[in-house]
């Protein structure tokens, strides 16, 4: 996503000291984050948004982070304009590597055509330091789960009249070929 991050969730992250089971990382936005968040979504409310993460180390210098992401958000229906509420429960798994470890050389090799598998797992992620900030790719992963098409159930454009008379001010041709033969003074040739 090429906006910033609406809030960042930083975890502090020792390859070292990373457990070989994990470590939890959970979340809960506060009113503050939801609204920065719907703004950067654009829709009208994210009414609720929850982490449940887990960090296992993965191959010598990365760090998995898989788990899943609950919200509940309101977006605006296309047909009708009003709310619609949307429940979101996904799952979420990303890799990161050091931006100088062999890993991340691997991942994105200079000056090499790029072949992307698309039922393959994504490409590390690289991070500097020793914290992660993964706030923006939860705020993808939300970006990513929205319905690009909401309404409420039973809505559809069909259903919708706006015109009352749509017949109205409409002519057949074969009607105005009558009026111009049935027209005095016309010269037949």
């Amino acid at each position: 996503m090429t906006k910033a991050p609406a809030h960042a969730i930083p975890f502090a992250i020792s390859t070292i000291k990373l457990p070989r089971d994990g470590m939890p990382i959970r979340f809960d936005a506060d009113e503050a984050e939801r609204q920065a968040l719907a703004r950067q979504l654009s829709i009208p409310e994210v009414t609720t948004l929850s982490v449940d993460l887990r960090a296992t180390p993965w191959r010598a210098e990365g760090v998995r982070v898989s788990g899943r992401i609950a919200a509940e958000v309101v977006q605006e229906s296309v047909v009708s304009l009003e709310p619609v509420v949307q429940r979101i429960d996904e799952p979420f798994e990303q890799t990161f590597v050091p931006e100088d470890s062999r890993l991340a050389r691997i991942a994105a090799p200079a000056e090499q055509e790029l072949h992307i598998d698309p039922e393959g797992d994504d490409p590390p992620e690289t991070f500097s330091g020793d914290r992660i900030d993964i706030g923006a790719y939860i705020a993808e992963a939300v970006a990513l789960a929205l319905d690009p098409y909401p309404r409420k159930a039973g809505e559809s454009f069909g259903a919708l009249d706006t015109d009352p008379a749509p017949d109205a001010g409409r002519r057949s041709a074969f009607d105005v070929l009558a009026e111009l033969a049935a027209k005095p003074g016309r010269d037949d040739e």
